[in-house]
This record gives structure tokens, sequence and C-alpha cells, in this order.
């Protein structure tokens, strides 16, 4: 009786899921984002980063991303391209979780520097007319609130939204992007 009780719960033991640490202090992620700016026009408006994480305590984070982002604005019967580089570097504070931490609610606030182009650096249209500026140093701000779902161990899933300003920027000051990425943590 005694060994098969020892069995079964030795079977238990081995059956069960164990849970890696997650959101350790010093702990260093890769990140990949692909973002949407809303209301785009027929050709789509998007953005791409990619950066690194640092956890602190308590589920917090340090992140220094960088991002390419392409937006397009309506001029007569043609689209003009306006690209973006930046730097994005900033702290993301944890704001809720399950028990388990397998899902987290963050928000994030960060600092932005870059560089914009309009018409890829081209001052001329098709149609003879010529923009007075197009190329601008640009930075700013950004808010983040951020959904982070643990896939795996490593990999985590998440959706994020994001309110930016921008000086200098040919575009609005203020804009929003909308976005779903991965990130893997060592």
């Amino acid at each position: 009786m005694h060994n098969i009780f020892l069995t079964i719960i030795l079977t238990m033991i081995m059956g069960s899921k164990i849970f890696a640490q997650q959101m350790i202090p010093k702990q260093i992620g890769i990140e990949f984002t692909y973002s949407v700016f809303p209301k785009s026009p027929e050709k789509q408006n998007y953005m791409f980063s990619t950066g690194l994480v640092s956890y602190s305590k308590n589920g917090n984070y340090f992140f220094g991303l960088t991002e390419f982002s392409r937006k397009y604005y309506k001029y007569t019967s043609c689209d003009i391209p306006i690209d973006t580089f930046l730097l994005n570097g900033g702290y993301s504070f944890y704001l809720w979780g399950d028990f388990m931490r397998n899902v987290n609610l963050n928000l994030g606030i960060g600092g932005l520097v870059g560089y914009e182009q309009v018409n890829r650096g081209n001052e001329l249209l098709y149609d003879g007319s010529m923009l007075t500026a197009t190329d601008n140093f640009i930075y700013g701000a950004n808010g983040k609130l951020s959904i982070e779902s643990y896939l795996t161990e490593h990999l985590v899933f998440l959706v994020n939204g994001q309110l930016r300003f921008l000086k200098n920027s040919q575009m609005a000051n203020f804009h929003s992007l909308l976005g779903v990425g991965i990130r893997y943590n060592f």
C-alpha cells in the first residue's frame, strides 16, 4: 500500500508542469513589434521596432528600441511617404497581472529622438510643386499601455497601444499606434 501511494505521488509530481521564474531582476529580453497607425489611407501606414528589455524589481522594466515607420500623407492624387527613424527609451511600470504573472498589464513612458524624411528626400513632387522641408531632426515623448502574455517560459506575446508627441515632425504632433509583438527573455 505504501509503495502504491509513493508511486501515485511520484507520478503526479512528474506529470505536473513546473513553472519557470518570470520577470527576474536583471533578466534581458529582445523584442520585435509591428504597429499600425489608425485611420490609414489606402496604402498601409506601419512601424517596425526592435530592441532590448531589462527587467528590474516587481515586474517593471527598462526598454530601448530602434524604430522605423512609414506614413503616407495624401496630396491631390498621390501619397507622399514620410519615413521616420527613431530611438525610443524609457521605463515600463507593472500595473496588474494574474497570480502566476502569465498575463500582465504594463504602462510605459519614454523619450523619442530621431530623424524624419519626407518623400525620400526629394523636394520636387510629380506636379512640379516643391516641398519646403524634406528632412527634420525630431524628438518627443510617448506613453504605452501593453498587455503581455507568456506563451512559454521565455516567449512573450505583446499587444500595445501608444500615444506619441513628436516635435518638429511634418506629421501631426500627436499620433497613436496599435501594435503586436513578440519578446524572447533570456
